[in-house]
């Protein structure tokens, strides 16, 4: 049987997993930052995607390495973790742009066509 999805949660709110956690998350001293320690499931969630992408992203040396690696614990420093989204939210995602430049242009060129078709129509 199928499980339902989960909602989406802010940013701070799926790293630190409840809304009060996050305000705690969010009000974190800069010196603690750079200690805090966060596990796999949190890393993804911060940016909205699988656990089995950020290991794929860890192991193809993109995302950043853990600091702790022992079974059943490893760990993410939370201060890269954030740097990692951070700077892989302001990479320019230009497959997904020429996408759409693609598909606005067949668009555009199947509305002018039916035009023509419209207007040979009524002047014949």
């Amino acid at each position: 049987m199928r499980q339902k999805s989960k909602p989406l949660k802010p940013v701070a709110a799926a790293i630190a997993g409840t809304a009060s956690q996050a305000h705690q998350l969010a009000s974190i001293p800069i010196a603690l930052e750079a200690v805090a320690l966060i596990d796999a499931p949190k890393c993804a969630a911060a940016g909205d995607m699988s656990v089995s992408w950020w290991h794929a992203a860890v192991a193809d040396g993109t995302a950043p390495q853990p600091v702790i690696r022992r079974p059943r614990f490893t760990r993410w420093r939370l201060a890269d973790v954030r740097a990692f989204w951070q700077a892989f939210g302001e990479q320019p995602d230009d497959a997904a742009a020429e996408a759409v430049k693609v598909a606005a242009t067949k668009a555009s060129e199947a509305a002018q066509a039916k035009r023509r078709a419209q207007s040979t129509k009524v002047g014949a």
